[in-house]
């Protein structure tokens, strides 16, 4: 037992209580204090950026693909998209018990596949955001320069301050709003182009002029050459044919020579062979002479005959010597002709052979002549060819002698980007040195930009051109686009996020340091902080300590007015800052912030913690008063109630645990509270068990009973008035039931809230000008508005800003936000501010939006009520929000009503001609891909270096500026088909399309992948929204709703009936368990069904409170009724559980239940007083910020005092009503220690 261990060890407890004090206080000096809980809220963003694309471009190109891409996600709930200029936000809902870390790589793994897709369409990375208040900024801060314009403040801005800001301890991002944004803008110059193309045609036609010339030279020299070729052929041929005449001749002569020569050796040869002859003859003459002669010699011949025979031998023989002589002769002659013949056979051959040589050459000359004729002519041809080309080349070259078609927006963009290339490549070792390989250069300065080669040309003077040849450069900024003024200067507006892990009030101050010393550092700079969270948070927690010590001091008070004993009230007094200390460290250990919601479960804790001690004292001390000796008396004193108040804390314990079972923001916002309570009141049962009884052993040794008139008379008529009851239960038990119907209609009749809002020292304002407006009457305007909200008093400081970055991309020309600074001691609410600023701007031709606080709860849900028009056809959307937002308009309590059109924009629909499209082969996606081309806007190529400032180099095709409607009307279409000359055709746009005008949505949400169209409107301060929504609802219930389409309220009433069905749940559970727990500690099913009663009278009391005090039934207040649940039964258990002990000694119930009531009176109300006088000071809503907590102590004070008055008399009534029998004894009895 606790107790008597506690008693025993004096000191081991005062070892204990020590370390929990020193624990408590480093905890808290290390822990970080937000405004709200840490909440892990299961919503995700996939933020992807298509510039220059129209809603329905990026609706089409990335919603679709991204939401198809989430939606096969296992655990997504609920998909929701806005698609509107240069953006697309998808926001998606996952269910509950979702690991957030894990579903964000799963959407990176599934977004990487879509991104693929986009390869080279302009479309951004997808970047995934996990929602949470840390994504809110903490802080809000001006920047002016004295002497200084806009330009050069926003060069200090990103040089220095930006920087000095950013490595702040605890600052995840400084976003600047207002600040001037320098590019350097590469625009493609038609007229640079222009004179370009001029230079090369006239280069052309020089080249073009000397090459005609040539043609021409060549034709003159192969005319030339041809005539004198004809002449030489002539020539050549005569001469020819007279050699020829003279060959023939002297051919004939010889032959006629051969001839007579031939005859004459014929002749010779006949005289030589009749020589022959006639020798042969004379021969045999001569030989038969001379044989005549021997035969007459011989015969004996005379001498005479001798001698004739001898004279006519030597006849003979003269005749044959003449005859030889002629032979000879004739042989000479024969061989003198022989040889004239061969001399005319080889002047016949040499004749023969001149011949043949003239038939060469003639064939020679009429070879090369033909070959001379064939050149002449293959010139003549290919001159003739030529000079075909020649023509068709100068028609080409003077068409195509222009760079248009060359000089493009991306040709130029994809060569800065390769060319302002710097890289390293790797390492490269040496000597054991590793060298950083660096490959390429970045462009040093703009002029080494605009002397960037693009090509060479041959052509004298212009051999090289650069990018300054084609394109205007020059670095332009946004100055004219921008507006952002404090109090009427220039300056710039910084928004800082705070990291994740840091606390918000820690972060701000650092903040606040930092920009204290870059003042000191320069005088002439000034920060005006617009909006600062942790100034807020400094004053709602220190507002919550405040009441939460004035909690603790009335308590005690109280003690000491009931007991009129100091030592157990010091006793008691000294349990609370243990307890509290106790509590705060085990929220550190457990991760729990200091926050609004944490502390107002501590401060609620005060005044319950001095329960279970209050109880046991006060048993002691009754005890001790008996007589019984002070360690017995403190033993048995927190023994005989240690099971009621365990049960009693368990109770108000377990109103919490029901939040497990829920979802969505009722669990991540009263989680710290249920744990602080929770560590509270266990800190407190600990010390109730262990610290009282051992102070009280120590402290309450001489004792007596004091007298208490005033208390014993207020005592004897609570007993008569019970005994009055148990005579008269029923109308009682009627009367109570009645008040509690009525308390319940009557709040019902006044709506329902979320959070209220709380007063503080910063608002915020929206003006919204009309559609027409151009971004100078914005500026001018919020001029005047600034100027007439600085007129009232109480407002000491302005800032205004319109343009510039937000996180959800450029924010509308049309619109301008305000930060008013308060004068911290104002004389008037927030509220009558608002009305002042609404009185103030009155008729001007503006909007004015405001929001009474910047740390209102709107940022969780959304403020005043949608309604989701969901469907296909936008026309047809479009007809039903502006019906639905006329069934606004006749409801009775709303403001600024919206259709979700205001902020249509005009468009010009072109719808193609399928058909007419392909009969020149055209498709619709060809016809948007070259309407888009002609309406891009400029591409980012690469970064450049001014200044020690990193520049965007933005390539602009020159002739895509300034694009107007008739432009787009009037445009040509180039098609794949060419015409006789080789040129592609062209087709004009509204030949195969028709273009109309028409209103389109600047922005385009979808849910679950449907299109939806958003009617909303404010309500005003003098109806509640819950009460307003239930209005519409059952106009919207009698609308008839087209066949597939549907219409959801959502917004803030929608969010408040999620709120309050989560409390009703965790209402009815924690009523479950409180019964279950007091089954255990009464082992009854009847006594703790009795005491459950006490549950709705405590509700009659806190609706009765909120009657009284004219405040809604809000979230907030919802969650005093929880807490109530567990409170208010305590009462019920301490007394029914008195008069079982009663009766289980034997006495008669109707005596016991006096008996108990009057027992246990003082105990009942000193705990009720002291947790009512613990929530009073909240309850008043004193201090900055408490309004925001103050329905919950209100609805608590209120079923406290009325709950506890009616505990006092109803639940013995129904104790007498449900146990009519006699009591069962226990048969086994606890020994006595």
């Amino acid at each position: 037992m606790l107790s008597k261990w506690s008693v025993k060890k004096p000191y081991t407890v005062v070892v204990a209580v020590v370390l929990v004090i020193l624990l408590g206080v480093i905890s808290f000096l290390n822990m970080t204090t937000d405004l709200l809980p840490s909440m892990n809220l299961p919503y995700a963003v996939v933020y992807t950026t298509f510039p220059g694309a129209s809603p329905e471009k990026v609706e089409t190109m990335v919603t679709k693909p991204v939401e198809q891409a989430m939606a096969t996600m296992s655990s997504i709930k609920e998909i929701n998209s806005i698609s509107s200029e240069n953006l697309s936000m998808v926001i998606l809902e996952f269910s509950n018990n979702a690991n957030m870390d894990s579903v964000t790589v799963d959407m990176r793994e599934s977004l990487d596949q879509v991104e693929a897709a986009w390869k080279d369409s302009g479309v951004g990375s997808p970047m995934i955001m996990k929602l949470n208040p840390n994504m809110m900024p903490v802080l809000l801060a001006a920047v002016d320069v004295e002497g200084m314009d806009v330009q050069e403040v926003s060069r200090l801005v990103n040089e220095q301050i930006l920087t000095e800001l950013e490595g702040t301890e605890g600052v995840a991002s400084v976003t600047p709003s207002g600040l001037i944004e320098s590019q350097m803008e590469v625009t493609i110059s038609q007229e640079k182009i222009d004179a370009l193309n001029e230079k090369i045609l006239a280069s052309i036609d020089s080249d073009l002029s000397k090459v005609e010339g040539q043609l021409k030279d060549a034709k003159a020299q192969l005319a030339s050459g041809k005539k004198q070729l004809s002449e030489t052929e002539k020539q050549k041929t005569a001469e020819l044919e007279s050699a020829y005449q003279k060959l023939e001749s002297g051919r004939e002569q010889l032959e006629a020579g051969e001839k007579e020569l031939e005859s004459g050796i014929g002749q010779l040869e006949d005289g030589r062979t009749a020589a022959q002859e006639g020798i042969s003859k004379l021969e045999e003459s001569l030989a038969a002479l001379q044989k005549q002669r021997g035969e007459m010699a011989a015969a004996g011949a005379t001498e005479e005959q001798l001698a004739q025979m001898d004279a006519n031998i030597g006849a003979l023989e003269a005749q044959k010597t003449t005859a030889q002589a002629q032979l000879s002769e004739l042989e000479k002659q024969l061989g003198e002709a022989q040889a004239k013949k061969g001399e005319l056979d080889t002047q016949k051959a040499q004749l023969e052979e001149q011949i043949g040589q003239l038939d060469t050459a003639r064939q020679t000359m009429n070879s090369e002549f033909s070959k001379a004729k064939q050149q002449i002519s293959s010139g003549e041809k290919e001159l003739a060819a030529k000079t075909g080309e020649f023509e068709a080349a100068r028609e080409e070259a003077f068409k195509q002698a222009s760079l248009d078609g060359v000089i493009t927006a991306d040709m130029v963009s994809g060569l800065l980007t390769a060319q302002n290339f710097s890289m390293p490549a790797g390492y490269v070792a040496a000597d054991g040195v590793d060298y950083l390989v660096k490959v390429g250069d970045q462009f040093a300065t703009p002029e080494e930009m605009q002397g960037l080669l693009l090509f060479t040309l041959d052509i004298e003077g212009m051999e090289k051109v650069t990018l300054n040849d084609v394109a205007d450069v020059e670095l332009a900024d946004n100055a004219d686009e921008l507006y952002a003024k404090v109090n009427g200067n220039d300056g710039v507006i910084l928004s800082f996020q705070k990291q994740a892990t840091y606390s918000t009030a820690d972060v701000t101050d650092a903040i606040e340091k930092t920009m204290d010393e870059l003042q000191a550092k320069n005088p002439d700079l000034h920060f005006t902080t617009l909006m600062n969270q942790g100034v807020y948070i400094h004053i709602i927690i220190g507002t919550v300590i405040e009441n939460l010590l004035y909690g603790a001091v009335l308590a005690i008070l109280v003690l000491l007015l009931f007991l009129r004993d100091a030592r157990p009230t010091i006793i008691i007094a000294l349990s609370i800052p243990i307890s509290v200390i106790f509590a705060v460290a085990m929220m550190y250990f457990t991760g729990v912030t200091l926050n609004i919601i944490s502390l107002s479960g501590l401060a609620l804790g005060v005044g319950m913690l001095v329960d279970n001690s209050i109880v046991v004292i006060e048993n002691i001390y009754r005890m001790r008063s008996l007589g019984v000796p002070i360690r017995e008396a403190a033993v048995k004193g927190a023994k005989q109630v240690a099971g009621a108040i365990a049960a009693s804390t368990l109770t108000t314990i377990c109103v919490f645990l029901p939040l497990v079972f829920t979802d969505g923001i009722s669990k991540e916002l009263f989680t710290d509270m249920g744990l602080t309570i929770a560590y509270s009141l266990i800190a407190s049962l600990i010390v109730a068990l262990t610290l009282v009884p051992t102070m009280a052993s120590g402290m309450l040794v001489k004792t007596r009973e004091k007298k208490h008139k005033w208390f014993d008379g207020f005592a004897n008529g609570y007993v008569k008035a019970l005994g009055w009851t148990l005579s008269h239960k029923a109308p009682v038990l009627c009367l109570v039931t009645a008040l509690l119907v009525f308390c319940g209609v009557m709040v019902g009749s006044m709506g329902m809230s979320f959070i209220p809002e709380a007063d503080s020292s910063q608002m915020s304002v929206t003006m919204t000008m009309p559609e027409d407006s151009t971004f100078a009457d914005t500026k001018e305007m919020a001029g005047q508005v600034m100027e007439k909200i600085l007129e009232i008093p109480d407002v000491e400081t302005v800032g205004a800003m319109i343009g510039g970055q937000s996180m959800l991309g450029n924010s509308s020309k049309t619109e301008a936000s305000f930060y008013l600074l308060l004068d911290e001691n104002k004389a008037q609410t927030n509220a009558q501010l608002e009305t002042a600023i609404l009185e103030k701007t009155q008729g001007m031709n503006c909007e004015l939006s405001v929001s009474t606080s910047n740390m209102d709860m709107s940022a969780l849900g959304g403020t005043g009520i949608q309604v989701n028009i969901e469907g296909r056809d936008l026309d047809t959307l479009r007809r039903m929000a502006g019906e639905v937002a006329a069934l606004m308009e006749e409801t009775e309590g709303t403001t600024e009503v919206s259709d979700g059109m205001e902020e249509s924009t005009p468009e010009i629909r072109i719808t193609v001609d399928k058909d007419k499209a392909m009969e020149h082969g055209l498709t619709v996606a060809q016809v948007y891909a070259e309407i888009s081309g002609v309406l891009a806007e400029g591409k980012t190529a690469t970064n450049i270096t001014i200044e020690n400032q990193d520049v965007p180099v933005v390539v602009i095709d020159g002739k895509n500026l300034d694009k107007t409607p008739q432009d787009i009307r009037e445009m040509e279409l180039t098609l794949e088909e060419e015409d006789e000359n080789g040129e592609k055709k062209t087709v004009k746009l509204q030949d195969i399309a028709s273009i109309s005008n028409a209103e389109g949505l600047s922005t385009i949400q979808r849910v679950n992948q449907q299109r939806v169209v958003t009617a909303g409107c404010d309500v005003d301060s003098a109806h509640n929204v819950s009460l307003v929504s239930r209005e519409l609802q059952k106009k919207l219930d009698a609308y008839e709703v087209p066949e597939g389409y549907s219409i959801e309220i959502q917004g803030e009433s929608e969010m408040i009936s999620s709120a309050m069905r989560d409390m009703v749940f965790l209402v009815l559970v924690a009523v479950v368990f409180i019964y279950l727990i007091m089954v255990a500690q009464f082992q009854s099913l009847l006594s703790p069904f009795i005491v459950l009663f006490t549950i709705p009278l405590a509700f009659t009391g806190g609706l009765l409170a909120l009657l009284l005090t004219g405040m809604e039934l809000s979230v907030i207040a919802a969650l005093g009724f929880l807490i109530l649940a567990g409170i208010i039964v305590n009462n019920g258990i301490v007394l029914v559980d008195y008069v079982n002990q009663l009766r289980e000694e034997g006495m008669e119930k109707r005596e016991a239940i006096l008996d108990a009531a009057r027992t246990r009176l003082r105990p009942i109300l000193m705990t009720a007083i002291t947790t009512i006088l613990g929530l009073f000071t909240m309850a008043l809503g004193v201090g900055t910020g408490a309004g925001m907590i103050q329905p919950m102590a209100v609805v608590t004070i209120g079923g406290l005092v009325y709950g506890t008055l009616l505990t006092l008399f109803v639940v013995p009534a129904l104790y007498d009503i449900f146990n009519r029998g006699k009591y069962k004894k226990k048969e086994l009895k606890e020994p006595e220690e």
